[in-house]
């Protein structure tokens, strides 16, 4: 028998359950998400401030500034393929435990081959 319990129920819950999710939206993740694009903005019109006067910089101090800005350039790289070798590493270790199933042994192997 239908009756005004089989719809009501189910739609109470719908309607408590969205009204809980907007709740928290507005409450918590609205405020997060402007704070931190403040944040964001000011941080981005600090660092645009602080290269205001580079141009008017002494001619010494450009090329250390060029040189320091590749050194960290270099140095982000080589990080990053140090990064993806230990990820690759990384992978081959857990496809070695996978294919082990279970073997104590083999799992072992696996360590001593591919750990760092």
């Amino acid at each position: 028998m239908i009756g005004a319990g089989t719809f009501i129920n189910p739609l109470i819950k719908v309607i408590t359950t969205v009204a809980i999710l907007a709740a928290v939206y507005f409450f918590f993740v609205k405020p997060a998400l402007d704070t931190t694009e403040d944040i964001s903005n000011n941080v981005s019109n600090s660092i645009g401030s602080s290269f205001e006067g580079f141009d008017d910089l002494d001619d010494t101090v450009q090329p250390q500034i060029a040189h320091a800005v590749k050194k960290a350039e270099k140095l982000q790289e080589n990080a990053q393929a140090a990064s993806a070798a230990q990820i690759k590493d990384a992978n081959k270790l857990l496809n070695c435990i996978s294919n082990a199933s279970g073997d104590v042994n083999a799992i072992q192997r696996c360590n001593t081959k591919f750990a760092p």
